[in-house]
């Protein structure tokens, strides 16, 4: 029986085009991140299950939402002090851990800054409020098992995450939104097409103690179900905290955290009482004159007030962050300040359809994410930009350029593959793409139909003739395509195009070309 070449479910391959966006994403961002001071780190792809943690959203267990196995090699157990465990023997504990691909960039941070701070940790000189600062920008593929995929959703995405690991300064939160701005316009995103929707876990966390809610298990599970609203709408937040809903897609029924209506009634007039892209001076009022009486609200609500006066000082106005109290966001190990980032405009998919894309980026402060792993509290905050989300509105409005292919060198005749080789070196030496045809068929429509698609903006030909003349023939492929469309006679239409070239200054002439062009 033969092999049936096929993909996994959720994985995709990519082409030059998605490539080229990415790497453009990549480059522009990180651009600003260095500008703000962020340092390049990477870590594995492949962790730790338990150093990982279980903070996926809609998940109660860290083999949920994540492809975990077990490490085929057998290791030694080790204590909270790194102490080998050993048996009655006296023999080391040896076990297959379980292991995991990471779902974001942040949990591997938290593992990779307690590795980092680990020698002084276990000295006892690592105290709270004195961590060591650490800044860092990364960008990789991430992968999550989700069970039911969105069209345009995939199990392996890339992200680019900035952080600050060691301060709990809010003026960090807020440059935050002011890195997340400066790269979206940097990478091509006009200002007006997205906007920073800013809140703080505080906020809500705080006013739902205030009515009750105390238990953190229950309170997880009412943010999980507010965090769905932009989705299911505040009815179905209401039913899915009460006495649960029906799916109007799958109709299957989900059930519900079985909350007094009371409680519930109070919660959707939280949600209700702001609007939409509302002044921040005015959502602040409306938030202080909810009259909660609750420590962890006040906090928040300060938090939130700094961040706003940071903002409107340098000239951040509501055109590119606003405040939302209803913002949650689905991850469980946020805890001050959170951000996500909105694209406004929608786009035309393949089959003709209108669509909106939605989140592109978000973040916030994570101040338990090391404790959960060395038990003492280090404060984080940062935010990722989900780079396929981000491509696939550039490509789809157009907004970044063309990218040139190489030069193409034609080939007709193998017996001048020595010169094809030389000239390719030449052109190459001056920082010039150049590739030369090795297909099967030596025609030259082909050959320039291979250019067409790999968008190569010049042809080089050289034929026995040329080369006893000392010349080459250069073909300008972006202006042909340009004429092909107003221009009827084939004669003057080769004319415009074609340039004879002596062979010595065939360098100089291309790499003219390619700055006009």
């Amino acid at each position: 029986m033969g092999l049936f070449p096929r993909k996994i479910k959720g994985f995709r391959d990519i082409d030059p085009e998605l490539n080229a966006v990415r790497w453009h994403i990549i480059n522009k961002a990180t651009e600003i991140y260095r500008r703000y001071g962020f340092e390049h780190w990477d870590t594995p792809i492949l962790e730790y299950a338990e150093l990982l943690g279980k903070y996926l959203p809609d998940v109660d267990q860290v083999d949920q939402g994540v492809y975990s196995f077990k490490n085929p090699e057998l290791e030694p157990v080790y204590d909270n002090l790194g102490n080998e465990l050993r048996d009655e023997a006296n023999n080391v504990i040896m076990r297959q851990h379980y292991v995991a691909l990471r779902y974001d960039l942040t949990a591997p941070l938290a593992r990779l800054y307690s590795e980092f701070v680990w020698k002084r940790f276990i000295n006892n000189q690592l105290h709270p409020g004195k961590a060591p600062l650490f800044r860092r920008y990364q960008y990789g593929p991430v992968f999550r098992f989700e069970a039911k995929l969105d069209p345009g959703r995939y199990r392996e995405f890339w992200q680019l995450d900035f952080d600050t690991v060691g301060s709990d300064d809010v003026a960090i939160d807020a440059e935050n939104v002011m890195v997340l701005a400066d790269a979206l316009e940097n990478i091509g995103i006009e200002r007006g097409k997205y906007v920073v929707r800013i809140n703080n876990r505080k906020i809500v966390k705080g006013f739902l103690k205030s009515i009750g809610i105390t238990d953190e298990n229950l309170e997880q599970d009412v943010l999980r179900v507010i965090d769905k609203a932009d989705k299911i709408g505040i009815e179905g937040v209401a039913q899915e905290l009460g006495q649960g809903r029906k799916d109007k897609k799958s109709g299957a029924f989900i059930a519900g955290l079985g909350i007094d209506n009371q409680v519930i009634d109070q919660i959707v007039t939280f949600l209700n009482s702001f609007e939409q892209n509302s002044q921040r001076k005015t959502i602040l009022d409306r938030l202080a004159n909810l009259n909660v009486n609750h420590q962890i609200f006040e906090q928040g609500l300060e938090e939130l007030n700094k961040i706003h006066q940071i903002l409107l000082n340098l000239g951040y106005d509501e055109q590119r962050a606003i405040i939302d109290p209803t913002m949650i966001r689905g991850m469980g190990y946020y805890t001050g300040p959170i951000f996500e980032v909105e694209y406004l405009g929608t786009y035309t998919d393949e089959k003709g359809r209108k669509r909106r894309v939605g989140s592109i980026s978000g973040g916030g402060r994570y101040d338990g994410l090391v404790q959960r792993i060395l038990d003492i509290k280090v404060p984080a905050t940062g935010a990722s930009i989900g780079v396929d989300r981000l491509a696939e509105i550039l490509i789809n409005q157009k907004l970044t350029q063309d990218t040139k292919g190489p030069v193409l060198i034609v080939v007709f005749d193998e017996k001048l593959m020595s010169y094809y080789q030389k000239i390719a070196q030449d052109l190459r030496k001056q920082g010039i793409n150049t590739e030369i045809y090795y297909g099967a068929s030596k025609n030259l429509k082909k050959q320039l139909q291979y250019a067409d698609k790999k968008h190569s903006p010049l042809a080089v030909l050289l034929g026995e003739d040329e080369l006893q003349q000392g010349v080459v023939t250069v073909r300008d492929l972006e202006l042909g395509s340009k004429m092909a469309k107003n221009i009827s006679d084939k004669k003057q239409w080769k004319q415009q195009l074609q340039t004879q070239v002596k062979l010595d200054n065939l360098v100089q002439f291309v790499l003219d070309k390619l700055q006009k062009s």
